[in-house]
């Protein structure tokens, strides 16, 4: 077990086994930027909880709501600009080093490969261009990977984190009975990423299996033709194709139960209302604070 968890965090690891030291440096402030970037939602509601507890409150003195409504309304202004920088920064240094590192990997890739020798080409490649297509699609996978799929992870992770803490901060009471529900919110989108990692690799597999079909005929197409077996050929490759109709009604009835499962967020809504209406009725909560702290939680574990 304890090998299968470092081949895995090692396969993880080896995305970025291509960089050197500039690329490291452009995922440490990319890796900082996201971080940043999902922090500003959950301040932006903290500073919203501020202005509409100022609003609602009875205060007489006009200076005084003038200025605390000033301050935090500046404070929303920063905080914007802070996430301007940190998208700045989230989508040139991830980008930047998608790109070297992509390039760096079909270099390395195409010198690999011709250095072998003749009989490796006899033996693991049928086609020329089998070679080009791989090297392509692997490395743009890859760079895919690091240029948007890593910095969303990190983004939404810290919003994930981020968004707990200020609503423990808000009010503490609303948010520690609420943060169980976050296992109803979380579940939904598991299931649905394992379920959808597991069809897509057997549609792949049964592309392949369609593919080779056509490969083979129009390989020795003259054959095909010579024998009238057109019509036998496609039957091959619609009965090929069967498979990947069933995986895509298996994919879309996984899709639709997970955006169902997301209903729970009404129910969840509800009793924070409730609870919340309970807190100001009985603890002195603010209105601002029960709508904002609801907000996060949902949000954050969206």
């Amino acid at each position: 077990m304890g090998m299968e968890k470092k081949s895995i965090i090692g396969s993880y690891g080896s995305i970025f086994m291509h960089s050197d030291g500039f690329d490291k440096l452009l995922m440490g402030l990319g890796f900082i930027g996201a971080v940043c970037e999902g922090l500003c939602p959950p301040l932006t509601l903290l500073f919203t909880n501020k202005i509409m507890n100022d609003i609602g409150s009875s205060l007489t003195i006009a200076v005084d709501f003038t200025h605390n409504l000033d301050k935090n309304a500046k404070m929303l202004c920063y905080v914007a600009l802070g996430r301007w920088v940190a998208c700045f920064l989230v989508g040139y240094c991830w980008t930047r080093t998608a790109q070297r590192q992509a390039s760096r990997m079909r270099s390395r890739y195409l010198k690999a490969v011709l250095r072998q020798e003749v009989g490796y080409f006899d033996l693991h490649v049928t086609n020329p261009a089998e070679v080009i297509t791989s090297v392509s699609s692997d490395s743009f996978v890859i760079q895919d990977v690091i240029s948007e799929k890593v910095s969303v992870f990190l983004m939404n992770l810290s919003t994930f984190v981020w968004g707990y803490v200020v609503a423990f901060f808000i009010l503490w009471r609303l948010a520690i009975v609420a943060f169980p529900f976050v296992v109803f919110l979380v579940i939904p989108g598991l299931m649905y990423g394992s379920a959808l990692m597991g069809i897509a690799r057997k549609m792949r597999v049964e592309y392949n299996k369609a593919g080779t079909v056509a490969e083979q005929a129009i390989s020795s197409i003259r054959t095909v033709y010579a024998f009238v077996g057109e019509s036998k050929t496609i039957a091959n490759y619609s009965a090929a194709l069967q498979g990947t109709v069933k995986l895509g009604l298996r994919q879309g009835l996984a899709k639709g139960l997970a955006i169902g499962g997301n209903s729970i967020v009404f129910a969840i809504w509800s009793f924070t209302a409730y609870y919340g209406s309970r807190l100001v009725m009985y603890h002195g909560a603010h209105g601002g604070a029960v709508y904002v702290v609801g907000t996060t939680m949902i949000f954050s574990g969206l």
